[in-house]
């Protein structure tokens, strides 16, 4: 076993911690700070804890590395996000770095592209499909704000009883949507394209209702026509059933990003529907047209 003297040892500790500090002061490593500019989500206009999104980082330097779906998460839902392990540090030369985001995250991309199922309407956040377009950072701009965008339809629909009807009656009642395909894609590293809807066979799906019955919302995929799509509503105890053609309101066709309001009172013999287009964000409604179904 071979000896150190003191005088050597010495040496070798001074080297060594002049080594930590040149380490220490060549790591000029500078993390990504991530938030979002979001102004609605499936159910309200902000983020909630736990939130998960995942960021795609493609250098303008090609010798630098390129990130694929690492996930942030914010904490609090006030809109700041963190990674959920490692962090993304950007490249010490100071080139740019684009970032693009999408939600909710998944570690189940294939090349890039979500796939999306709306078959499941029960947890509307689960499937509020949104990207977000191209933010730039480097080492001195470390900070990014990603819009997102819904790629998606929102339905939104409030129910009341009218004549011959109680609220009693509304409650535990069924609604469904027909004609619609359930199935689409989308390449989150594209986040300014749309979606590519995957046809086959039309299916029913069944909207998220309160128990009350008094309140009904959906995430649809985007259709061009809206002609062959109905809404159908049981009461509880299967006594009475009612069918509303969407085609006979001004909503012809659904569109990303939009959402579209329903005002139904449920009368015994009738549904009287008032239809509203908006931006699926704060503002921008349009006015709303009437229409009967029997």
């Amino acid at each position: 076993m071979k000896t150190v003297s003191a005088l050597a040892l010495a040496a070798l500790l001074m080297t060594a911690c002049q080594n930590d500090e040149e380490t220490v002061q060549t790591d000029d490593r500078v993390a990504l700070q991530v938030t979002s500019g979001i102004q609605t989500r499936a159910h309200d206009a902000t983020w909630e804890a736990g939130d998960e999104i995942g960021i795609f980082g493609f250098p303008t330097d090609a010798n630098q590395t390129t990130w694929s779906n690492v996930p942030y998460a914010t904490a609090s839902g006030n809109g700041s996000f963190a990674p959920v392990s490692a962090p993304i540090y950007l490249p010490v030369n100071d080139s740019e770095v684009d970032f693009v985001a999408y939600y909710p995250y998944t570690a189940t991309l294939t090349d890039g592209v979500y796939a999306v199922d709306v078959t499941d309407q029960s947890n509307q956040a689960a499937i509020d499909l949104m990207a977000a377009g191209t933010q730039t950072a480097d080492r001195i701009n470390n900070d990014v704000a990603f819009n997102f965008e819904h790629k998606l339809s929102k339905i939104d629909i409030t129910f009341k009883a009218g004549d011959g009807m109680t609220d009693t009656e509304l409650a535990g009642m069924t609604v469904q949507l027909t004609g619609q395909q359930t199935a689409a894609t989308l390449d989150v590293t594209q986040p300014e394209s749309t979606v590519s809807v995957t046809t086959g066979n039309v299916a029913t799906l069944t909207l998220n209702t309160t128990a009350d019955g008094k309140s009904a919302e959906g995430i649809v995929l985007p259709s061009e026509n809206c002609a062959s799509m109905a809404l159908h509503l049981v009461l509880a105890d299967g006594s009475s059933f009612f069918d509303w053609n969407l085609y006979e309101s001004k909503a012809k066709s659904f569109e990303a990003g939009k959402k579209y309001v329903y005002a139904i009172t449920v009368n015994k013999t009738r549904l009287d529907v008032t239809a509203t287009i908006t931006d699926w964000a704060p503002g921008n409604g349009e006015d709303g047209e009437q229409g009967n179904a029997y």
